[in-house]
């Protein structure tokens, strides 16, 4: 589903996206700028773009994951945190069987909102937030 703001706000239609997340029939939201002057029709989905925002959860507890392509020209995945996140330890916090987080990166769906819609608008995560850097090269059984 593309966005659009003719019947409720960008932000609105974000939050109720993220607000409906149970963990079952819907479980992951991503937001993501479609190719230039491509139609959403003819978007090719098995090439995905790199640069993205994700979250997998239930409405009242979801993780925020964001994708940069960075000046190195590098994709580099982070995990959102609100400030003063403690990382000491391991994640403890199951979202699903296959991911854990810190207590400090666990968002309702009205702050993921608010995070989404400025990344919608910047492309980036807004301040104070904190971005942890996510090892994706470890292999998976």
């Amino acid at each position: 589903m593309y966005l659009i703001d003719s019947f409720r706000s960008y932000r609105d239609q974000i939050r109720h996206g993220l607000s409906i997340l149970d963990g079952t029939k819907y479980w992951s939201y991503s937001l993501w700028k479609a190719p230039e002057g491509v139609d959403f029709d003819d978007i090719d989905f098995f090439r995905p773009e790199p640069r993205y925002m994700q979250s997998a959860g239930i409405g009242t507890a979801l993780v925020i994951e964001v994708r940069y392509v960075e000046a190195d020209g590098e994709h580099r995945q982070y995990c959102v945190g609100h400030p003063g996140t403690d990382y000491t330890g391991e994640p403890s916090v199951p979202i699903f069987t296959e991911i854990t987080a810190y207590p400090g990166e666990v968002f309702d769906a009205d702050e993921a909102a608010d995070i989404y819609y400025q990344y919608f608008l910047t492309g980036r995560v807004p301040e104070p937030y904190l971005l942890r850097r996510l090892d994706l090269s470890a292999a998976t059984d």
